[in-house]
């Protein structure tokens, strides 16, 4: 169960996005109790801010779905392709 540096880096964005979220819910919920806490949404910033670079490091690859293979098949190919 240990991760790899860069997966745990893109964990760490993920939570950071979440509570990063949830700051600016709270203080949102501040000003419409019209008890407005501006720490909530500074650090609310700064976490986002934190979390879209951390999960930016590190980019999952995705297997093709081979979904529209069958327009591949129908699609001629170029003469610069038909060489290789």
């Amino acid at each position: 169960m240990w991760y790899s540096y860069r997966e745990l880096i893109y964990r760490v964005g993920t939570f950071f996005l979440m509570v990063g979220f949830g700051l600016i819910l709270l203080f949102i919920l501040s000003e419409a109790a019209q008890y407005t806490t501006y720490n909530y949404f500074c650090w609310g910033l700064v976490l986002l801010i934190l979390g879209f670079a951390f999960r930016a490091q590190y980019r999952k690859s995705f297997p093709s779905s081979d979904r529209f293979s069958f327009l591949k098949k129908l699609m001629p190919k170029s003469n610069k392709d038909k060489g290789k």
